[in-house]
């Protein structure tokens, strides 16, 4: 029993390193690449991002976004709200395109959308009783941006970037309205009839934050 135990230990010491190696090689293999600063071939982000925009009106918007990189191709997903002065609206749809991503955090991207724009209150006025028109349209568009990844030695990252972005309503629909408008004079309420345009043009100027992760 003696004789066996010290035989026995060394066994189970040398089967722990045998299945130990190929792990270890491969974080050092990966350590190596992360020092050597090569750029991964594959990664996927998630963010936000928010900024202004100048549409029927200057106004604000806030966005969520995801995105997945292979090579120089990129496609992703997004859906983001806005408002100018009365109007409001809300926006989905999806990218394709390319993306850069250098070796020292570096990131560029050019890609198309494609979309719908749901719309609520357009032309809606400053103490008037005009509601405004609702309605939806889809629409095509662009987004291009410049970002830095965080990070290099490190499978995670943040991201912190800017970007712009042309959204073009691909229908026009005209929309007409009945309200009741007080006078402001003696008070006596008037039929009134206003019309509206569903579809616009917006652009943007945007900040973008978020989580990138390397696909090794």
């Amino acid at each position: 029993m003696k004789t066996r135990l010290p035989e026995m230990c060394f066994g189970i010491s040398a089967a722990f390193l045998l299945c130990a190696t190929p792990a270890a090689a491969q974080d050092t293999v990966d350590a190596d690449a992360a020092k050597a600063g090569n750029v991964p071939s594959r990664d996927v982000a998630v963010g936000a991002y928010t900024g202004i925009f100048e549409g029927y009106n200057r106004g604000g918007m806030l966005g969520i976004q995801a995105r997945y990189r292979l090579g120089l191709f990129e496609a992703g997903g997004f859906a983001e709200v806005g408002t100018e002065a009365f109007t409001y609206y809300a926006g989905f749809g999806a990218t394709a395109g390319l993306a850069w991503r250098t070796s020292f955090g570096l990131r560029l991207v050019a890609c198309g959308a494609l979309g719908i724009h749901a719309y609520e209150n357009v032309g809606a006025r400053f103490l008037s009783a005009d509601p405004g028109a609702d309605g939806s349209t889809p629409f095509a568009g662009a987004r291009v941006g410049a970002s830095y990844i965080f990070g290099r030695r490190s499978q995670n990252h943040v991201e912190l970037g800017l970007m712009g972005s042309y959204d073009g309503d691909l229908t026009r629909s005209t929309v007409t309205t009945y309200y009741m408008q007080e006078d402001w004079l003696d008070g006596t309420p008037r039929a009134m009839t206003s019309t509206h345009t569903i579809g616009t043009h917006r652009f943007g100027a945007l900040v973008t934050v978020g989580w990138t992760r390397d696909l090794l």
